[in-house]
């Protein structure tokens, strides 16, 4: 039987290694998508000291056909995903007054259009498989918004409502889709502890249950 896999798209040195080192925990190889290279060989040997072999590309969220491509190339080379995680987030600090349209328009690629495209690319192999997981890292701008991060609120709330559909559409298919909405800053040693976030993806992935949590204090 082949060993299951975990893509998370937006890959970084904080949630995306937390995740990545509680699945590989668990059987599962990571596999990367990073926007550059030198993240993609640190994540890769932070994860080989806890004896995880991962896998990866670079790829940025923000420009869509270079995402398809990377996932596109993924699929032919690896297979389908048991889960998809997508980590990725962008945002420009500033009152929905102030920020520019074409900084809005960019965080929104980053932010929602990146995970749509990246969810196209793998949903019809998950459903023509029968299994799979879809788990979008949310957060609590998409609750209770901050006037100064009105692109990363518009952002997080984008997501959250892709998550909310996408929870009903899977569940006709046998498929699963749910978003942790984390409601604080992420910091180790804290509620928001890389690891604590890493381990509520899982279980959600394996209860298959609820469209949102909420990782609270």
């Amino acid at each position: 039987m082949n060993q299951p896999s975990i893509w998370i798209v937006g890959a970084g040195c904080g949630i995306g290694l937390g995740i990545a080192r509680t699945f590989g925990k668990r059987g599962y190889t990571p596999v990367l998508i990073t926007k550059d290279e030198s993240t993609l060989q640190h994540m890769k040997q932070a994860l080989l000291e806890h004896n995880i072999q991962a896998d990866g590309v670079v790829a940025y969220s923000g420009q869509l056909d270079q995402l398809s491509a990377a996932l596109a190339d993924l699929l032919e080379r690896s297979g389908v995903p048991d889960v998809l995680v997508y980590n990725a987030s962008s945002h420009t600090p500033g009152y929905p007054s102030e920020v520019s349209i074409s900084d809005l328009l960019q965080d929104f690629q980053v932010n929602v259009l990146g995970a749509v495209t990246s969810v196209q690319a793998v949903l019809p192999h998950m459903k023509a498989r029968g299994t799979g997981s879809i788990l979008l890292t949310g957060g609590g701008q998409a609750l209770h918004p901050t006037p100064t991060l009105a692109s990363l609120g518009i952002g997080k709330s984008g997501l959250r409502s892709l998550a909310l559909s996408l929870h009903e559409e899977l569940k006709q298919a046998g498929l699963y889709a749910g978003t942790l909405t984390i409601c604080g800053f992420v910091q180790e040693g804290t509620p928001f502890d890389s690891s604590t976030i890493g381990d509520a993806f899982y279980r959600m992935h394996m209860e298959k249950k609820e469209a949102e949590v909420q990782l609270k204090p």
